[in-house]
């Protein structure tokens, strides 16, 4: 028999939030978006509304610790879940259980990262949203809020100069980051590695980028970004001519950054070309370039997103050899 005023101390001491009267009416509407089209910016906007929110999670108690355990559900697979209720009426909807913790969405995505237990994901509202968030993603979401807190703590080292080291807030050393990424590593990477690179990006796509990404930043622990937020789509021009667009995430953007790059190759003479889709000032767009000497030149203001792709090909093969 379960003691209800040990109960009552051990929810108290768990959490000052107690309180069964949770609410998350954004998330729950984002959720919704993102069910009926899965993009990684409807993704990014429900994680977002989440991070901030408070949750309800099912639990036993273990009497002998005198604290109570998270319950998990399984799939048909195996695979143990965290099941967590955007609100009271959603966990009622489950069977009952002891007890039901208030816990801040960091803290249940931590707690599923660091478990004994083989966590295979979170469930939000499985009786009736059903979303599932898998385990690689909860793991890139601990890493990035563990580096956010560092950066907070201590702030990011940008620069140094000749008399101190310029500090960044998180938001800016993304922005330093992306930068050098876009305009210095990317671009290095394909000029250096030619076909081997084309060959990787075309058939790894978006999980390319984000490795080259990650693998470009200063301090790895510290890069924010999900496999989702990027896109690749590479396109057969010719028998022996390829076009790569790649999308580059949405947020962290500023003037000099790059909505995307496209990766031209010719099979034939093994040349490669790099153009970027740069945010310029004025709300403009301007069409740049880094060729294989790491030189930067611009080629005028992009035209609409539609029509892209064929100002590219004109710069990379000339416009006699697109129109035949």
């Amino acid at each position: 028999m379960i003691d209800k005023k040990k109960l009552a101390d051990i929810m108290a001491n768990q959490d000052p939030n107690t309180t069964l009267e949770v609410q998350n009416p954004e998330v729950e509407a984002q959720m919704e978006v993102y069910k009926n089209e899965e993009t990684p910016d409807n993704l990014n906007i429900l994680l977002n509304k989440a991070r901030r929110g408070r949750f309800l999670v099912p639990a036993n108690v273990d009497t002998e610790k005198k604290q109570p355990i998270p319950i998990f559900i399984k799939n048909e697979e195996g695979g143990c879940f965290i099941p967590i209720y955007t609100n009271k009426e959603h966990a009622e909807k489950a069977p009952k259980c002891p007890a039901i913790l208030n816990m801040p969405f960091l803290s249940i995505v931590a707690m599923a990262v660091n478990s004994k237990i083989d966590i295979a994901g979170i469930v939000l509202n499985p009786f009736s949203n059903n979303l599932v968030l898998k385990d690689k993603l909860l793991k890139k979401i601990d890493e990035v809020e563990r580096a956010r807190a560092k950066a907070a703590k201590e702030g990011a080292n940008g620069v140094s100069g000749k008399t101190k080291a310029i500090k960044l807030n998180a938001k800016q050393y993304a922005i330093f980051e992306r930068k050098q990424f876009e305009l210095i590593f990317l671009p290095n990477k394909l000029f250096a590695e030619g076909r081997e690179f084309i060959d990787k990006l075309v058939e790894k796509k978006e999980q390319y980028i984000d490795e080259l990404y990650e693998e470009s930043y200063q301090q790895k622990k510290m890069y924010p970004y999900l496999e989702e937020e990027f896109s690749v789509m590479a396109l057969s021009i010719t028998e022996d001519f390829l076009a790569i667009r790649v999308d580059f995430q949405e947020r962290d953007k500023s003037i000099g950054c790059s909505h995307r790059a496209y990766i031209t190759w010719n099979e034939s003479t093994g040349e490669a070309h790099y153009y970027l889709i740069e945010i310029a000032p004025e709300n403009k767009t301007m069409v740049g370039e880094i060729d294989a000497e790491h030189k930067h030149s611009l080629h005028g203001e992009a035209p609409a997103e539609g029509a892209e792709l064929q100002m590219i090909l004109t710069l990379a093969k000339g416009e006699e050899e697109i129109t035949s």
